[in-house]
């Protein structure tokens, strides 16, 4: 008890002189240092809400920390650990749960606390992306998309959500200050790819497909292209391959395996599971971003959902009305445009293979505020040229 007090304090202490020294160096104004801290406050505040959630309902945030499956709770099996996916998650787990002896809320409030550094990055990228149309306008007029709270519920937990969360918002900052901040963006590929290798091979793509039209690398582009397509096909051939190796050298194994994914999802039963087999593209890229709908809702947790669904719906129509209103000019930043694609990929992919409503929410949680920020980004633009003329 006295370990999990001083390490919480500990985490507490540092955050807070980091927000400080933050908001000081980058010149926050004090509106915007205020809104820093109260998106740090909220975000613990929501660390709570999972922690006591898991308590009462179970999950795997609760396996993770305290090794179910694993055994290994030695300094000398801690090497053992070291893999990708879960074990991934066990191997950074087993010094502070089982060496040191920390509880499932010190786990909390550590993921809790990596997980606001994406938010602290991601609220720096807004403040410094995003135009300031009017000088009475906050200049960071997207702030409220980084307090929907799904996101914000499943990074605070220890999951993987949390180390995807920031290896995304990782790769992002480093496209919008490359190449100065160039290992950013192999940091939050390596943080992805072990934590969710399909999601890391995802954000790999979407990197390579945007970074050759960076303002920085115009006079190199006739050699960087050759080298992006190169590399995107060589991680097309190394996950076929991989897969080969195990099913053989068809096709048919792919299929195969998303019918596997979806039969496992589907043998949890629950009451957000959907047949997604019998939905045609459009209703199955509709579930993925829309629902539950208002008039699914079952309780607190989907009535919760639905409210953030109906909102961002809001804002997809905004932006789909500002896109018309340009006259189809779509110009966003390439960080912007990283995510867009990384979103479009995971979400294609999660359509062929989730049947869950509750896990569809919890896995597009990572990227979905930023389709709000570029529909919002889009607004603003239009808002901009209204007060110019």
């Amino acid at each position: 008890m006295i370990a999990d007090i001083g390490f919480i304090v500990f985490l507490l202490t540092a955050i807070f002189y980091i927000n400080l020294k933050w908001a000081k160096s980058h010149k926050y104004t004090a509106i915007q240092t205020k809104c820093l801290f109260f998106l740090w406050f909220y975000h613990l505040t929501i660390s709570l809400v999972f922690y006591q959630y898991i308590l009462v309902h179970g999950g795997d945030s609760w396996r993770y920390w305290n090794i179910v499956e694993s055994g290994e709770t030695s300094m000398g099996n801690w090497f053992h650990l070291f893999g990708t996916g879960t074990a991934f998650i066990y191997w950074f787990n087993c010094p502070f749960s089982q060496i040191a002896g920390l509880g499932y809320l010190s786990g909390t409030i550590l993921y809790a606390s990596l997980s606001y550094f994406g938010f602290l990055l991601a609220f720096d990228l807004l403040k410094k992306s995003f135009p300031q149309f009017s000088k009475k306008t906050y200049a960071h007029p997207a702030f409220l998309t980084l307090l929907l709270p799904n996101v914000h519920f499943w990074s605070v937990g220890v999951g993987k959500e949390s180390f995807l969360w920031l290896g995304l918002v990782l790769v992002l900052a480093g496209i919008y200050r490359f190449p100065n901040k160039f290992y950013l963006i192999l940091l939050g590929l390596l943080l992805s790819l072990m934590t969710r290798p399909i999601q890391g091979l995802a954000l790999s793509i979407s990197v390579l497909m945007v970074i050759p039209f960076h303002e920085k690398l115009k006079p190199y582009r006739n050699k960087v292209f050759p080298v992006s397509i190169l590399l995107i096909l060589s991680i097309f051939a190394y996950r076929y391959i991989k897969g080969s190796l195990i099913y053989g050298f068809n096709l048919k194994w792919i299929t195969d395996l998303l019918d596997w994914q979806r039969n496992f999802l589907a043998s949890f039963g629950g009451a957000s599971s959907i047949n997604m087999n019998d939905y045609s593209w459009y209703e199955k890229l509709i579930t993925i971003f829309f629902r539950p709908f208002v008039w699914e809702v079952d309780g607190f947790w989907s009535i919760a959902a639905a409210m953030e669904n109906v909102v961002v719906l809001s804002v997809f129509l905004l932006g789909v009305w500002s896109f018309f209103q340009l006259r189809g000019q779509f110009k966003i930043s390439l960080y912007l445009w990283t995510v867009l694609i990384y979103g479009i990929i995971i979400s294609l992919l999660f359509s062929l293979t989730l049947n869950n409503l509750g896990i569809i929410m919890r896995m597009k949680s990572i990227y979905f505020p930023f389709f709000s920020i570029i529909a919002l980004h889009l607004f603003y633009k239009v808002a901009k040229v209204k007060v110019e003329k």
